[in-house]
């Protein structure tokens, strides 16, 4: 637990992107065999199943939006997506995405910015283990509601903790009174099992 602690000291207390980006930068090659074999990290596979359960994956364009290394790509490619597009913030974590050839396009973007992305682009988008402290802030939900296409949907992940603390909520109550999305699932999912740590699965469909 010790590298554990230190790794989630650091992400949780990066005082700025830049920062935080050095330390996903530095990570990147030991990410997926730390987060899934040995911190038992099962996010990206329950928030594919929830998206393929509103909208259909083998004819589905799809965003994975803050995509790391690609954990949920490659999960999007088993179910036979056929075009699948990743936006990060850090380099490093692009660098092995890519490796692992699931993705027709890669492109480093800061989701607390406006994203470069043309409305009504996708039929579906995911964004899992990036809404959290000191990462993307709640209202990056309104540019993933944006790009994506009347009748598609967004299933994302918000670390229970960030969900107290932040906005969320108050975005989704505004996205929907807005008539801009339905809300279809929040639960509650395990995230870090080896910390016993819980997060929001939160599925919408776009009006």
């Amino acid at each position: 637990m010790g590298q554990q602690a230190d790794t989630h000291t650091k992400i949780l207390n990066s005082r700025s992107t830049d920062e935080l980006m050095g330390v996903y930068d530095g990570w990147a090659e030991r990410y997926d065999r730390e987060l899934i074999e040995d911190w038992g990290y099962s996010s990206p596979e329950r928030a594919v199943n929830s998206l393929a359960g509103h909208i259909p994956l083998a004819t589905s364009t799809v965003l994975d939006a803050g995509c790391g290394t690609g954990l949920v790509g490659f999960v999007l490619a088993d179910k036979e997506c056929p075009r699948i597009d990743g936006i990060d913030y850090s380099a490093g974590m692009l660098a092995e995405a890519e490796k692992k050839a699931v993705y027709c396009s890669l492109s480093r973007m800061d989701m607390n910015e406006p994203l470069t992305i043309d409305s009504d682009c996708y039929d579906g988008v995911t964004c899992v283990g990036t809404f959290t402290s000191s990462h993307v802030q709640p209202q990056a939900v309104n540019e993933l509601i944006r790009i994506t296409r009347s009748g598609g949907a967004l299933a994302f992940t918000v670390r229970e903790d960030y969900w107290h603390t932040s906005d969320f909520f108050g975005v989704l109550v505004d996205a929907h009174e807005d008539g801009r999305i339905t809300v279809e699932e929040i639960r509650q999912e395990p995230y870090i099992h080896s910390e016993g740590s819980s997060c929001k699965l939160v599925v919408l469909k776009v009006c």
